[in-house]
């Protein structure tokens, strides 16, 4: 009842199989604080492509807007506004290490 926790199994890269799955978790405590578990990481966070494969590690403020997409009018174009953001040095991303956010006393 104190930490609600999310956990990624055997994620792979598409069309990087071949290099090993991903296990990882974000943990959501009462306490306001927000843990990063990295358990496997086959192959480091840096020679990841950006094209192919964004990464984004940290914590972010946004909100999001549906507009309809004219093109298709039964669906909904997403918007994203970030405000704030804390990203996380993705070189420190490897395998059994962790990242804790603690919030401020305000």
């Amino acid at each position: 009842g104190t930490v609600f926790v999310v956990q990624w199994d055997k994620v792979y890269l598409q069309g990087k199989e071949d290099l090993g799955s991903f296990t990882f978790q974000a943990a959501l405590h009462s306490s306001g604080r927000i843990v990063f578990g990295y358990e496997e990481i086959p192959v480091p966070v840096l020679h990841i492509s950006a094209s192919q494969h964004p990464v984004k590690a940290g914590l972010s403020d946004a909100f999001m807007v549906l507009n309809p997409s004219p093109d298709v009018p039964e669906s909904r174009r997403r918007t994203i506004y970030e405000y704030h953001r804390v990203e996380l040095d993705t070189s420190r991303i490897t395998n059994r290490s962790a990242v804790e956010f603690t919030p401020l006393p305000s």
